[in-house]
């Protein structure tokens, strides 16, 4: 299931249904983070660590949206 979610996620983010880059709210936070290195040169595992988070929301979201529409279908 979990290669599916990522699958997915990626085709989200491909065909730009999910987009961080214009999202404000994110990219305050992003740009935030590249600040705290020279350059804004984040370190490849702290840039995996974003993507790791954003990936979980997603599969937690997706996870979160089938329960509910289980729910609905029983009630």
């Amino acid at each position: 299931m979990e290669e599916n979610l990522k699958a997915l996620y990626t085709q989200e983010i491909d065909q730009f249904r999910l987009d961080f880059d214009h999202n404000p709210e994110y990219q305050a936070y992003y740009t935030q983070a590249e600040a705290l290195w020279k350059g804004g040169d984040m370190p490849p595992a702290v840039f995996h660590l974003l993507e790791t988070g954003n990936f979980l929301s997603f599969a937690h979201g997706f996870r979160l949206g089938a329960r509910l529409a289980g729910w609905v279908r029983t009630g």
